[in-house]
């Protein structure tokens, strides 16, 4: 049974991280795994574009 709690807690903070992803970012996640499925590449070079663009909307003052 502690085998069980442990594995909830550990799926309880994967999904409570996957929560923090803003829409630029997991827009630029979907992009990076679409042009892994077709050309094999492994980048993440778009999330990170999106991970850019939430953190600067995030910071915007007018928001």
């Amino acid at each position: 049974m502690k085998y069980a709690s442990f594995a909830a807690s550990i799926l309880a903070a994967a999904v409570l991280t996957a929560c923090n992803d803003g829409p630029a970012e997991n827009a630029g996640e979907d992009i990076d795994d679409a042009i892994e499925e077709t050309t094999g590449e492994d980048s993440d070079t778009f999330e990170e574009a999106g991970e850019d663009i939430d953190d600067a909307a995030d910071n915007d003052p007018q928001r």
